[in-house]
């Protein structure tokens, strides 16, 4: 049973709040945000919330820095209004990848962001295959973390792509790639990736036979998409047929998408966690079952 009865309309994630009220019918609250001449953030909540449990619907993809601000004002005011319980849905999580010191001194980013969120008057947080999933435990406020993998591999079969061979790079490779294969009910393999320490390049490694076959490689985030090209071009050079990109978030940084089809992907598709042209699998559905 839904107890949760406003759904509020964060201003990084409009479109996606909208599609989970849709889900549930339940009223949506809208934010006004804008920067002041100097850079600063200003949000105002346009609805009543007082005495009501609220889902706080905001995305942390770039500008980055800009929606964290957004957010932790957003929650803040909705408490100080007197909403009873904030329940926040980031479906992108950013400083997720800082997630222990690897050097002396540095900021644990990861913690940081979620320690912040709870003081913000956050009482919960549900996100989408965030990239340090083992943080979760040590996090101050419940996190609901969501795998989008079999609902990224639906879309790939709606695309027309029957018994392809899965392949991910990545230390949560194996996993999603198993995954996305149950779904489609065919085979996968991994894909060896590693980056220098010395000047930062990424190097691909794919033992996998992908010689006349569809290949269809999928990841949790495209960023840069350098490490995404790097596959493709590897499994091009090794006879795949046809190559499809598939990622739960595609934040696609300059020209990461470019960069991709370049390498020779023939098809590039991601959730809608964030706004991208490729945002054709919807995890509204995925977000609303967690609701409540």
């Amino acid at each position: 049973m839904v107890s949760v009865l406003k759904i509020v309309k964060g201003c990084s994630s409009p479109e996606l709040a909208v599609k989970i009220s849709r889900f549930l019918n339940l009223e949506l609250v809208d934010v006004e945000a804008r920067q002041f001449p100097d850079g600063e953030s200003y949000v105002r909540v346009d609805g009543s919330v007082g005495g009501e449990e609220v889902v706080l619907v905001h995305g942390l993809h770039p500008p980055q820095d800009r929606h964290l601000v957004q957010l932790m004002l957003t929650a803040d005011c909705l408490r100080d209004l007197g909403a009873s319980s904030v329940k926040a849905v980031i479906p992108y999580m950013a400083y997720a990848r800082q997630d222990r010191r690897f050097k002396e001194g540095e900021a644990v980013s990861a913690l940081a962001v979620l320690k912040v969120l709870k003081a913000a008057g956050v009482d919960a947080v549900i996100t989408v295959n965030i990239h340090s999933p083992w943080i979760i435990d040590k996090s101050p406020v419940p996190v609901k973390n969501i795998d989008a993998t079999g609902v990224l591999a639906s879309y790939v079969l709606q695309a027309g792509v029957e018994k392809p061979l899965i392949l991910s790079p990545g230390k949560k490779g194996v996993e999603m790639a198993a995954y996305a294969a149950s779904v489609l009910e065919t085979d996968y393999a991994h894909v060896e990736s590693r980056r220098s320490l010395e000047d930062g390049r990424v190097s691909v490694s794919v033992d996998a036979d992908v010689g006349g076959r569809e290949v269809v490689l999928v990841d949790d985030v495209i960023s840069t998409g350098e490490t995404m090209a790097k596959c493709v071009e590897a499994v091009k050079r090794r006879g795949a047929v046809r190559v499809v990109v598939a990622a739960v978030h595609g934040l696609f940084v300059g020209s990461a998408s470019e960069r991709i089809t370049a390498a020779g992907a023939d098809l590039i598709l991601t959730t809608d966690t964030v706004p991208n042209p490729y945002d054709v699998a919807s995890v509204a559905g995925l977000v609303a079952s967690q609701i409540g």
